[in-house]
């Protein structure tokens, strides 16, 4: 029977657990790997944990206690919104506004604006929304942390369970966390959102008017041109006005902003997360994104809540949040390259060897053979 080894069993017997023994050490050898922008994230996670108990503070400066209201958990109380109130412009899911609250989700972003090449003192184009306060709170703090100049446009109308407060938009929120000099920037301007970025069906002339009202006690442009097309154009010529949109090294947009996103089926064509460039598809109405992507700038798109947070493994849609500053987003887990190579030299060597006396065996029997025949 053809045998591929002149070695015995028990000498292969040997070898098998020996190679087993150094498979389970290098196995075993993994570490976790913290990435170059580390430091950020965890920077960016606690300036979003500090913002979050700023705005609690404010919103209940003398405490659960003293609030005449039910108030069960302060930080719920304050960023997320009811159902349906006079601003509030499309449906939502609760889930996902308490997703984002998580400090972690600042570190996402550190992590997409890092995939886009952005070095600090950089000017980046933010896109926000009042429906979802905890994800514009981890965008302003992933800026902060990577040290970026930021230019913002906020659409201030939300989906359920959003900044829908009229007396605590997300304009005001934003405000708070400048005046106690969390962020050194804001908003520059605001539309109302919806439908049209002009309120849409569902805003009634009272709940126009609590926008108008919120973007006038902020002191912010108000985009308001009379058309999508025009509010489009309003606000990408507000972008240009600060710089050329070639200046511009990422375009970042929070949430299913209409005038950003050009038309609400288009949530479904541009890709959640960091694109070099927008993939080319029919799309039925472009927004400020695509004028962003001829420009060349690179796209950051979070909107897919629940994609974003798996990929990321975060926690969907639980409170107590988590403790920040851990998890897949701040480091990974890969084999030790060193024991793994080692592991593997060993392997190599002991075959080497093996293949060694066997052909040095195999040699000898040739002669062997050989001598025989000439006897």
């Amino acid at each position: 029977m053809y045998r591929p080894t002149f070695q015995s069993k028990l000498w292969l017997g040997l070898v098998s657990a020996l190679f087993l023994v150094l498979f389970y050490w290098a196995e075993n050898s993994r570490v976790n790997v913290r990435p170059d922008d580390y430091d950020a994230k965890i920077d960016a996670s606690r300036i979003m944990e500090k913002s979050l108990q700023v705005l609690v503070d404010f919103r209940l400066p003398g405490g659960v206690q003293s609030s005449g209201d039910n108030v069960k958990d302060p930080l719920s109380y304050t960023m997320l919104g009811e159902k349906d109130s006079p601003i509030t412009t499309d449906e939502g899911r609760i889930e996902d506004k308490v997703t984002v609250l998580n400090p972690n989700f600042a570190a996402v972003v550190v992590d997409l604006l890092s995939q886009s090449g952005v070095k600090e003192g950089d000017t980046i184009a933010i896109a926000l929304t009042g429906s979802m306060p905890g994800a514009n709170l981890a965008a302003f703090s992933a800026a902060k942390a990577l040290g970026l100049h930021p230019v913002i446009i906020t659409s201030v109308g939300s989906s359920w369970w959003g900044a829908n407060a009229p007396d605590f938009t997300w304009l005001d929120m934003e405000r708070v966390l400048y005046d106690a000099e969390i962020f050194a920037f804001r908003s520059i301007g605001a539309s109302a959102g919806g439908g049209d970025d002009q309120g849409g069906l569902r805003l009634s002339d009272i709940g126009q008017q609590l926008i108008v009202d919120a973007i006038s006690r902020n002191d912010l442009t108000y985009i308001h041109e009379g058309s999508l097309s025009s509010n489009i154009k309003g606000r990408t010529d507000l972008y240009s006005r600060q710089t050329d949109l070639t200046n511009y090294k990422a375009y970042l947009n929070l949430g299913g902003g209409i005038a950003s996103i050009g038309h609400r089926a288009n949530s479904d064509l541009i890709p959640n997360g960091y694109s070099k460039r927008l993939p080319q598809k029919n799309y039925p109405n472009r927004g400020v994104i695509h004028y962003f992507a001829e420009n060349s700038v690179p796209i950051i798109q979070i909107n897919n809540i629940p994609d974003i947070a798996k990929e990321y493994k975060l926690q969907i849609g639980q409170l107590p949040l988590p403790k920040s500053g851990v998890g897949l987003v701040f480091e990974h887990e890969r084999y030790n390259l060193t024991i793994a190579s080692i592991a593997l030299g060993l392997m190599l060597l002991v075959l080497i060897v093996m293949k060694y006396f066997d052909l040095k065996k195999y040699k000898w029997q040739e002669e062997k053979n050989d001598m025989d025949t000439v006897v």
